[in-house]
């Protein structure tokens, strides 16, 4: 079991029945050495008790090169809280035009700790320094999101150049609080 009182569900996805669920250092260690065996590179827990449940939580590790297809769900806006890492949560207007980053923390890094996109957001997440673990919480049932059309698809040539926009922006963010701290 690679995070202790977790099982798996699906790779790289981890559930538990404990109540309540704590989660300390030695899980937060366990999760980001399980998300550096996974191809993805990510790992998740679910504090939630089952996927029906009306309030989603789940404690995420990234991979250094993550930057996700920008995506929106349209149920919610979503909490994201740093625990590990520094990082930028880049939200984006509804026609990609306007890229926004705010960087997020937990470490000796400049950043807030915690950011809320109040109402369904286009986003993505993108690591900084550090190994990156944040939680994630949003209202559920999960019923898929929706990736953005203006963003070039994972196959695309021109996928590369948008990711290294994105991610250029956010180490500018970074940046700018660095310069301020």
């Amino acid at each position: 079991m690679p995070v202790k009182g977790f099982r798996s569900f699906a790779p790289s996805v981890f559930e538990t029945e404990s109540d309540p669920v704590t989660i300390g250092l030695e899980e937060i260690e366990a999760l980001i050495a399980e998300a550096k065996r996974q191809p993805n590179g990510r790992a998740r827990l679910l504090l939630h008790a089952n996927r029906e449940d009306g309030l989603h939580e789940m404690v995420i590790a990234l991979p250094k090169t993550s930057c996700d297809h920008p995506h929106i769900n349209y149920k919610s806006g979503k909490s994201f809280t740093a625990v590990s890492g520094q990082f930028a949560v880049v939200h984006f207007s509804d026609d990609g035009s306007l890229i926004t980053p705010v960087v997020l923390s937990a470490g000796p890094w400049p950043g807030a700790k915690l950011t809320r996109l109040r109402r369904p957001t286009w986003h993505t997440i993108i690591p900084l320094e550090g190994d990156t673990v944040f939680v994630e919480t949003i209202i559920g049932p999960f019923t898929g999101n929706f990736f953005a059309e203006w963003f070039p698809d994972k196959n695309s040539a021109e996928r590369k150049t948008a990711e290294q926009y994105v991610h250029d922006l956010a180490r500018e963010a970074a940046d700018r609080l660095d310069k301020r701290a």
